[in-house]
Order: C-alpha cells, then structure tokens, then sequence
C-alpha cells in the first residue's frame, strides 16, 4: 500500500505541474494572439490614416484652385469695368473738352488745397 500512496503523490504533482504549464501556454498563445491582433489594427489604423491624408491633401488641392479661378474670375471682371469707364471718360473728355478740362483743373485745386493742410 504505501508505493500506491507514493505514486499517487508523484503523479498528483505531474498533474498539476502539467495544468500549470498547459495554462501557461494557452495564454502565451492567447497574448501572442492579442500582440498579433494589435498590430494588424494599428497597420490597418496607419493605412486609414495615410488614406484620410490623400484624401484631405486633394481636398485642398480643389478648393485652392477653385479659390485662383473664382480670384483670376474677379479680376477679369474688375479689368472688364475699368476699361468699361475709361472709354465712358474717354468718350465724354471727346464730346466735350472745355468741360473735361475745367473738371481737371477744378480737381486740381480742390487736391491742392488738401494737401496744403
């Protein structure tokens, strides 16, 4: 009776040191699972990132060249007025001189008299 007892000891603390060891893999298994996880998120993070980058990047892009047409737009239209009133002056100072030259010559004192003070 007693080797019974002595290799049921034995074999009660192989038991144990198995489950420990069995234990011990599995969660090894189960962090490596877990780094494996994260790091596939974080690539997959980086690539939507990168992603989200370009997109932004282009979004710019059109709205700055938007911005330069409506700008270059603007001063089409600004250029389109003032040689629009240049010939209106142009045509009156030709219809009549007398009066386009005392206008001159009236704007001429008037700015004088300003900048005296």
């Amino acid at each position: 009776m007693v080797a019974t007892q002595t290799t049921s000891r034995k074999s009660g603390r192989g038991n144990g040191h198995d489950k420990k060891a069995v234990a011990a893999r599995a969660a090894k298994d189960e962090l490596q699972t877990a780094q494996d996880a994260a790091t596939t998120f974080v690539s997959a993070l980086k690539s939507s990132a990168g992603h989200f980058g370009d997109h932004l990047t282009r979004a710019a892009e059109e709205k700055a060249n938007k911005a330069q047409e409506a700008a270059k737009a603007a001063a089409d239209v600004a250029v389109e007025r003032a040689q629009s009133v240049r010939t209106r002056i142009e045509d009156k100072v030709r219809e009549k001189p007398l009066t386009a030259i005392g206008v001159a010559a009236g704007a001429g004192v008037l700015l004088a008299l300003i900048t005296r003070r």
